[in-house]
């Protein structure tokens, strides 16, 4: 955030009441990229998918990349990919459809598209697909034009974040690594005042930036739920860094699976 940014933001500080410490809530769990599998992790694979249905997980998320051909598919970055499927000597470089369909991940995951994703979760009411890397309407709806009212999205400009809210996604959590976090922060603080458009009501948090002082700023107003990410152990999260540790609502996982936690909730 710039410095101009910060005199913004702490001038929409002074204009908006603090909100009081409120009960704690149950906290919703996100079985991160696809989930475990085998102590396998980020794999955005089938089997992931699947065990992390049977296992309870409510909410899924994939990361979404276009192939070289333009098709959607579930990956979390081409480096990543090319490495996991053997061909590491292609760096990051996207491949076509058909070469991505055709591998395995770790030698024996299977690769999703965005067709293999709708299917699946159109066939399961009970579950939500989270989405990252991907957040225009028009893809998400084109992709997925059934699913809205059960897709939590993580949007990545505030023109995203307003549309997808306008047309009635389920849940919409703006991107701490949006680069236009600042103004839209301070687009929300002053919202009745000056700005037209539907105010942030969730953000997304690194866990390893809650010394962040634009952070400490955001969590002093009480005024966002948050979905941070990733974590394995609450016991990554110390308690003495939120005024009012309520707050967080959603946690991405890669291994948390008590199913108490997202069947009956959980506290901090």
């Amino acid at each position: 955030m710039r410095i101009r940014d910060f005199g913004v933001l702490i001038i929409a500080i002074m204009l908006v009441a603090c909100g009081g410490k409120t009960p704690q809530t149950p906290v919703e769990l996100i079985a991160h990229a696809g989930g475990e599998v085998d102590g396998c992790v980020y794999t955005n694979s089938r089997e992931a998918l699947e065990k992390s249905v049977s296992a309870g997980y409510r909410y899924i998320e994939f990361d979404l990349l276009f192939t070289a051909d333009s098709v959607l598919v579930a990956a979390h970055d081409w480096e990543l990919f090319n490495s996991q499927t053997g061909y590491a000597h292609k760096g990051d470089t996207a491949p076509t459809f058909a070469d991505f369909a055709s591998r395995r991940i770790l030698g024996r995951y299977t690769p999703l598209s965005a067709a293999d994703l709708n299917r699946f979760f159109e066939c399961d009411s009970a579950i939500y697909l989270v989405t990252d890397k991907v957040s225009a309407p028009e893809v998400l709806a084109a992709y997925f034009p059934k699913l809205k009212e059960r897709m939590v999205v993580e949007a990545f400009s505030y023109s995203d974040y307003k549309r997808l809210v306008q047309q009635g996604y389920h849940r919409v959590l703006y991107s701490c690594l949006a680069g236009d976090i600042s103004g839209a922060l301070v687009k929300h603080l002053l919202f009745h005042r000056l700005f037209k458009g539907p105010k942030i009501e969730w953000i997304t948090m690194y866990a390893g930036e809650l010394d962040n002082i634009a952070f400490r700023l955001i969590d002093a107003l009480a005024a966002f739920n948050i979905a941070l990410f990733t974590i394995n152990d609450y016991a990554q999260i110390p308690q003495n860094k939120f005024r009012d540790i309520n707050k967080v609502k959603m946690i991405y996982t890669d291994k948390i699976k008590d199913s108490s936690l997202y069947n009956k909730g959980s506290e901090f």
